[in-house]
């Protein structure tokens, strides 16, 4: 398993535990539960993006 360790603006990671907490409540694991379904829907997003029309 991996770890990174990241920096954020603060609001932006008061904001992200408001909807963690909301979304999955304030159990512990949860953040990385969140920061890891984040992590997959950006790459999703990002390989989307990189594919090319059929013609």
């Amino acid at each position: 398993m991996g770890r990174m360790d990241i920096v954020i603006p603060d609001e932006l990671e008061d904001d992200f535990r408001k909807a963690v907490a909301v979304k999955l409540g304030l159990k512990k694991g949860n953040v990385s539960i969140a920061v890891e379904e984040a992590i997959k829907e950006w790459l999703l997003d990002e390989g989307n993006k990189n594919k090319k029309p059929n013609k």
